[in-house]
């Protein structure tokens, strides 16, 4: 094989290995997007309500994401964390209200956790509501009171019967049963903490 042969073939390998390259990039960013789609939309909702929410910072080392991005207490469940997005939201008086985290693979979201912190009083009740149904609108689906889950009539109901139930019981944790909308589970949950109660509400996919 003379020389002039395999300099054809090695150039050829090198512009197929810059393609390649280029593909994943493409291909990589392609998948991301997803994450960057499902934070714009809810970004977009949430300001018809006056209720802002930042850009969303964006994590995938393994070390940043053991720090930050740490939401579960089973390891397994936390290994399906490969990349993790976390925005911030504030009220029409700027004030600070909670966050909303997008934990999953390079791929695509898996599970969706918003906080909401409240005073002791849940002044921010309404906020709670709001960002809640929209995030259910906006990555679930908006068919709530044709499906109604669970017989609730739609998802101010449904925080209104775990907030009742939670302050009927003397337990400083309580959580909603697990319901499945349009092939995904939600569930909230409620904490007393020293601020006042923490509301969550996650989202994730059937299969995880």
């Amino acid at each position: 094989m003379n020389k002039k042969f395999l300099l054809i073939i090695a150039g050829v390998a090198v512009v197929l290995m810059i393609f390649a390259m280029f593909i994943d990039g493409d291909e990589q960013q392609t998948q991301q997007n997803r994450y960057v789609e499902d934070n714009l939309v809810l970004k977009q909702k949430l300001a018809e309500h006056g209720i802002s929410m930042s850009s969303p910072i964006k994590l995938q080392d393994p070390e940043d994401i053991a720090k930050y991005c740490k939401f579960f207490t089973s390891a397994e469940k936390q290994k399906t964390v490969e990349y993790c997005t976390s925005t911030e939201l504030k009220d029409k008086a700027s004030r600070f209200l909670g966050n909303i985290h997008m934990v999953g693979s390079s791929g695509e979201p898996k599970i969706t956790i918003a906080l909401i912190q409240t005073d002791p009083f849940m002044s921010e009740i309404d906020s709670v509501k709001i960002v809640f149904d929209e995030t259910v609108q906006s990555l679930v689906c908006d068919c709530w009171q044709q499906e109604r889950p669970d017989n609730f009539a739609d998802v101010q109901e449904w925080i209104e019967g775990l907030r009742q139930f939670h302050l009927s019981d003397t337990k400083p944790h309580s959580k909603s049963k697990q319901l499945v909308l349009e092939s995904k589970t939600i569930q909230l949950e409620l904490t007393t903490n020293k601020d006042g109660y923490l509301w969550q509400l996650f989202i994730s996919s059937t299969s995880v």
